[in-house]
This record gives C-alpha cells, sequence and structure tokens, in this order.
C-alpha cells in the first residue's frame, strides 16, 4: 500500500500499480517495475549482463574502499559513488568480444580526485614479501608527509585482497608487504592511491602488476 506525503497532491511511498515510490538521497523517485518477458535475450543483453558481472566480481570485494574512493565524484549527483564506479568499468575495463570477455586489471580505478597521484610505482618480490615503491621527492616537504597511503593487491588468480590504508605516508616512498613463502612470487595486482589527513580529498589510482616467478 502506498502513503501520500504532504497530500495527494504531494509524492508517494510504495507500490501503486507497476509504479513505486519512493526517496533516494533526499530525492522523491518513482520507477516501473520490471516487466516478464519471454522472448529470447539479445546478445547485446547478454553482453551487458556478462560485463556487470565481471564489474561487479571486482567491486564488490573493495565496496567499502570504493565509497570513499568515489565520494568525491559522486558529490551533487543523483548516484551512489560505487554505481559510477561500476558505470565506469563497465564501459573501461572490461576487455575482449562477448563471449570472451574479460576484466582488464590495468584499467581498473580504485579512487578519484584531485590530489597528484603516485609517480613511478612500481612493484616487486623480495624473500620478505611485496615491496612498494613510488616517487617521494625530498623537495616536497610536509606535504608528502601530510597525505596517507592507500595501498591493495591481490592474487591474479583468486582476487583476494589485501588492503592497507593507515600508517603509510606518502614521503615514506615504500611500503613492504611481509607474505608467508607460499604466496611469495605469484602473479598481483597492486593499487595505489593517496589521501590527505582528516580530509575526503584523494588522488586518482595507479596500478602495476607483478609477473609470477618463472
Amino acid at each position: 500500500m502506498a502513503t501520500f506525503k504532504n497530500g495527494v497532491n504531494g509524492s508517494f511511498s510504495g507500490r501503486v500499480g507497476n509504479v513505486i515510490g519512493y526517496q533516494w538521497r533526499g530525492i522523491n523517485v518513482m520507477r516501473a517495475l520490471p516487466r516478464k518477458s519471454n522472448k529470447p535475450r539479445s546478445e547485446k543483453q547478454l553482453a551487458n549482463e556478462m560485463r556487470m558481472k565481471l564489474a561487479m566480481s571486482f567491486l564488490s570485494p573493495l565496496s567499502e574502499l570504493i565509497g570513499v574512493g568515489y565520494q568525491q565524484a559522486a558529490d551533487g549527483l543523483p548516484m551512489t559513488p560505487f554505481n559510477i564506479a561500476l558505470s565506469y568499468h563497465k564501459k573501461h575495463a572490461i576487455g575482449g568480444e562477448y563471449p570472451d570477455l574479460y576484466f582488464d586489471y590495468s584499467k581498473a580505478i580504485i579512487s578519484t580526485g584531485a590530489l597528484a597521484p603516485a609517480e613511478a610505482l612500481a612493484a616487486e618480490w623480495t624473500d620478505e614479501g611485496l615491496a612498494v615503491s613510488w616517487h617521494a621527492s625530498p623537495q616536497d616537504g610536509n606535504l608528502v608527509n601530510s597525505q596517507n597511503t592507500t595501498i591493495l593487491w591481490c592474487l591474479a588468480t583468486n582476487e583476494k585482497w589485501d588492503i592497507r590504508t593507515s600508517g603509510i605516508t606518502r614521503g615514506m616512498g615504500r611500503y613492504l608487504f611481509p607474505l608467508p613463502q607460499n604466496v611469495i612470487g605469484a602473479d598481483v595486482h597492486v593499487y595505489l592511491a593517496f589521501n590527505k589527513a582528516l580530509s575526503s580529498e584523494m588522488s586518482e589510482s595507479r596500478h602495476v602488476q607483478v609477473q609470477a616467478n618463472s
């Protein structure tokens, strides 16, 4: 049953026939219920569904981080940060042709923003773990030390993420993930972004892949 707000001339909440009224992010919204169809889905529809699944598979484990990383991009828009990220990755981070679509990790972006992104991002395996480095100029002084660094990496084979969001500053220029021997040497994807302390300002993320040791 639908209920009216501010009388019969106001917005309504609930279902009326095939229409649902609700409030989303302070905006009164109406949408039609989906209609069932017996028509076979077209190749374009199937490709779109596959793109959605591939993008969701990457983003879902990172939903909290994506919510922060895309917050500025969502300001003033009737979309959530996650939906903006989903739209981007469906369009730009899917490679191949249907039905041979795949997720392109090199095109993925886990945060956006106006801060200067990492330069000369690199990563390599050491005997102790995964060493990640980036350019940190001594001339930047307090600027780089007032910016925290978010680093995350995942195994290319199973998308299990290891995320560090505190205790690393831009000025450090290097961080070592201590890892067990059974992980060292695997094929991994690494992402890094900066965020300004005590604010929501972030940089666009950067990506580097570390190939498995042969």
